[in-house]
């Protein structure tokens, strides 16, 4: 037993050097974020530091395990600097590592997983190769046991998530994944093994040149969104628009590398014969600069031709103005002309009385 002030502090400093260098596991209780300038010392003084408690701390005689507590420990960080940076900090109930400068002075150096905090799973990795993984949820309250200490952690739900796997080097960044907030862990059951996999919610696929996709193309660059629409570029220079929201089959519009367009209110589908469609030549086609406008369900057209023609069509039925001026009217019926008045060459030809007319 020490017995006089002297000897107190000399064991006080004692066991203040035996913390120095040591390393503890705690976990967080408390979050401190920079919120607000500094100010020169009079704004705000958190500088993303966190509150712990000792998750290793002896029993007393009754059994139980006293809280034993360290305030605002500082983070260490990935990237630093004048305020810029990535600003990390922990959250609560996270198991860290502390780093005692001195007694109660520490540098959390970095997080670690726990039965109660099992990693996410990385369904494709070796000990070769393994998936570059970044998943973001939102916080939730963990439980507490007897002792204090935190032990139940509720699964991560609407998560945020990129994906890289090595040997593809294909990559997917998606928001809200339905496939991680069904299946949080991940694995092969969510399922996460390649871009194939992950076709619903909202999200940005790059696709390598040796992807082994099925669905896509090697070298396309695709966003989708949760309610279906899409756009895609591709290897070739081709850029397609899609959306879908109620209506099906969908609209869409594609430009291919000659620069032709191609508008649908409907799918490609010929069986369908639905919706309209306009077709926009390009300039380096065969027939630059032709344009096609029609309805698919009534087959009704309109035909712009290269040669400055002009071209209406329904069934047999169709009205032409050629490029010499020429109008060229066709019908497997009749032609039936309703005018006050019908002049040819600048002669009256109707309502008098003339070859071929009756009044």
């Amino acid at each position: 037993m020490v017995l006089n002030t002297r000897d107190r502090n000399i064991d006080s400093s004692r066991r203040e050097d035996a913390r120095k260098g040591t390393v503890d596991r705690c976990e967080v209780i408390e979050v401190h974020p920079h919120v607000d300038p500094f100010d020169g010392g009079a704004g705000d003084r958190d500088f993303n530091v966190v509150d712990v408690q000792l998750i290793d701390r002896p029993r007393d005689s009754s059994g139980a395990a006293p809280l034993v507590k360290r305030t605002r420990i500082n983070c260490l960080q990935h990237y630093h600097g004048c305020v810029q940076g990535d600003p990390w900090t922990p959250r609560i109930g996270d198991m860290v590592l502390i780093y005692w400068i001195k007694e109660r002075e520490g540098l959390v150096i970095g997080t670690i997983p726990s039965v109660q905090q099992e990693p996410i799973c990385r369904s494709e990795a070796t000990s070769e190769h393994q998936e570059i993984v970044c998943k973001r949820a939102p916080w939730e309250q963990p439980g507490m046991n007897q002792d204090g200490n935190y032990v139940v952690f509720p699964l991560p739900k609407h998560p945020d998530c990129f994906k890289w796997w090595p040997i593809t080097r294909d990559y997917i960044t998606i928001h809200d994944c339905p496939y991680g907030h069904n299946r949080a862990q991940c694995d092969k059951k969510a399922p996460c093994t390649c871009l194939d996999d992950l076709q619903s919610g909202t999200w940005w696929k790059v696709f390598s040149d040796i992807s082994p996709t099925i669905y896509d193309k090697p070298r396309r660059v695709k966003f989708h969104h949760h309610c279906g629409s899409y756009y895609f570029f591709d290897e070739d220079g081709t850029v397609h628009l899609e959306n879908r929201v109620a209506e099906n089959p969908r609209a869409h519009i594609t430009l291919y590398p000659n620069a032709s367009v191609v508008i649908r209110s409907a799918d490609d589908d010929p069986e369908l014969q639905r919706g309209a469609y306009i077709y926009l030549a390009g300039y380096q086609g065969e027939e630059p600069g032709k344009i096609i406008i029609e309805n698919s369900e009534t087959h009704a057209q309109a035909v712009f031709d290269t040669d400055g023609s002009i071209e209406l069509k329904h069934s047999l039925t169709s009205l032409k103005i050629s490029n010499s001026g020429a109008i060229i009217q066709t019908s497997p019926t009749e032609i039936n002309l309703n005018a006050p008045a019908i002049y040819q060459n600048g002669t009256q030809i109707h309502p008098n009385a003339s070859e071929g007319w009756a009044e």
